[in-house]
């Protein structure tokens, strides 16, 4: 069996067909080593720069609940990190999933929907204040641009870049559009399990020694 990880490194074992389910066995690869078995589907909408948006929140929350019942089903080999992986999985799923949801139910007009997401409520309240009306939203707006425009490598022209929107149609939009993704999306993503890379490697390297204590895995030298 051979598999690639996310930095394009290339592995190989062989087993005992008779001993181990090939099923089983490549779940917990994909766990070990993979993308899929931590994946989110694809955001609940779109927002482009003219403050368009695209949004299918109840497909999302299909997709979402499919996501949930293949991992929760999912047969893994009976390695240490394994049931503690399925668990991460699962709580990144569901907290992602509502991430989604709210933010696209706040771009359709619901800003106060982003109050329900709890970790970073406090933290990031001043994004909702601006976009349910409580404060002045292009002072926000141009706050959050400064802040995120500082450490570009062209911050003059990131600046402009964001600062057209005044000028052009559908002005609003574009600011409220910018607020809720640049700033509160921002600000939020801090907050959520998937920012915790460590614990996600520790249950991950956990799984591969397991795996490595079972089998003798060939590695080939990673993709450039």
């Amino acid at each position: 069996m051979t598999w690639e990880d996310g930095a394009l490194c290339q592995f190989e074992l062989k087993f005992d067909p008779t001993k181990y389910d090939r099923e089983r066995l490549k779940n917990t690869i994909d766990a070990a080593y993979g993308d899929d078995f931590f994946s989110i589907p694809s955001p609940a909408m779109a927002i482009d720069r003219d403050g368009r948006i695209t949004s299918q929140i109840t497909e999302f929350q299909q997709a979402c609940d499919r996501k949930r019942d293949a991992v929760a089903n999912l047969p893994l080999l009976e390695l240490p990190g394994a049931e503690e992986a399925r668990k991460l999985s699962l709580e990144q799923l569901e907290e992602t999933c509502r991430f989604d949801v709210l933010e696209a139910r706040a771009a359709l007009g619901d800003p106060a929907a982003l109050r329900q997401f709890a970790p970073s409520a406090a933290q990031c309240s001043s994004y909702i204040d601006a976009l349910e009306g409580k404060t002045d939203l292009r002072a926000v707006w141009r706050n959050m641009v400064e802040s995120r425009c500082r450490d570009n490598s062209r911050p003059d022209v990131c600046k402009a870049n964001f600062f057209s929107a005044e000028t052009r149609p559908n002005a609003e939009a574009r600011i409220k559009a910018d607020v809720l993704t640049y700033g509160w999306g921002n600000c939020t993503t801090r907050y959520l399990k998937t920012a915790d890379v460590q614990k996600e490697s520790s249950i991950r390297a956990k799984l591969e020694k397991g795996l490595r204590r079972l089998f003798k895995i060939k590695a080939y030298p990673c993709s450039d």
